[in-house]
């Protein structure tokens, strides 16, 4: 099995953990500083990271300023991307909204085709596909979601924010993945490392310029909470490191198509196996799930 798949499936459990303590954050933070946290506290890991790169002989490539400009972007739709999943927890339809951004993957291979001439042939086109109804009918099924209520819950507010999520996380990985190859290097891992530390900055400042105009006093609140603020930094970057590296390797749709697997782990995460058992339903949408992934692999080594 190739090795960005591991590395995939790592980052996903990362993830989960990361948005699981986010969420718990919701009830003290405003969405921007649970944003801005998950930045400024990974920052150290990931200099920690590259400078263990560095010493270990790796060499680092030169950049421009059209890596730049991708970085910038990436790091832009990372943040809105971020900022809009983290406001619909709060939302009281939170169960539909966020169902549409399990649309990512889905939207990760059109835009892709679309912009950036990353095009899939038909086993993985029907792999992501398959994944994406896996994951949507494994939300709708864990919140009691009927299909009626996803096809009517498109004229919502929060709706439309769950697909732009969805939509801003795609074009962030695209651009990631962009940003990477422009770099022209042959050491994955090292170009990997550079444009997360270089996106990582970008968004420290930029969004802590809007916070400071937007209102200051918010990062106070950081301080009492600061051991889960501490939690989301380390689990985020190490994430982060392993999203970039996959990246590095392979397309952004193939990625985020196995990435999927994140919500298998939620699952896990809550105890709803061990705790009231699994439905039909849900059976059906791991088996969706864990097909997409097969699929998508044996079509990447065929």
């Amino acid at each position: 099995m190739s090795t960005w798949v591991f590395i995939t499936i790592f980052a996903a459990l990362m993830q989960t953990i990361r948005t699981s303590i986010q969420k718990s954050l919701t009830k003290f933070l405003s969405a921007e500083v649970i944003t801005w946290i998950r930045f400024i506290f990974g920052f150290p890991i990931v200099i920690i990271y590259v400078v263990v790169l560095h010493n270990s002989g790796f060499e680092f490539p030169s950049i421009n300023q059209k890596f730049i400009v991708y970085c910038l972007f990436a790091g832009l739709f990372q943040i809105i991307g971020t900022i809009l999943l983290v406001s619909l927890f709060s939302h009281r339809n939170f169960a539909v909204s966020t169902a549409y951004t399990k649309t990512e993957a889905i939207q990760v291979a059109i835009f892709g085709a679309i912009f950036f001439q990353e095009y899939l042939n038909i086993l993985s086109s029907i792999a992501v596909i398959l994944g994406m109804l896996g994951v949507v009918i494994m939300s709708s099924s864990q919140q009691n979601i009927q299909l009626k209520s996803l096809l009517t819950g498109l004229n919502n507010k929060s709706v439309f924010i769950g697909i732009t999520s969805g939509a801003s996380f795609a074009f962030d990985a695209l651009l990631i993945r962009e940003a990477i190859l422009i770099l022209d290097h042959d050491i994955p891992l090292t170009n990997a490392a550079l444009t997360l530390l270089v996106i990582l900055i970008l968004n420290i400042i930029q969004l802590g310029i809007w916070i400071t105009y937007k209102n200051r006093t918010m990062f106070k609140g950081i301080l009492f909470y600061w051991k889960r603020s501490l939690l989301v930094g380390v689990t985020s970057a190490i994430g982060s490191i392993a999203w970039f590296t996959a990246f590095a390797l392979t397309q952004a749709a193939y990625v985020k198509t196995v990435g999927q697997v994140e919500l298998l782990f939620s699952i896990l995460v809550t105890q709803r196996i061990f705790k009231e058992g699994i439905s039909r339903t849900e059976i059906f949408a791991i088996f969706l799930i864990i097909a997409s992934i097969v699929i998508l692999i044996y079509s990447t080594n065929s």
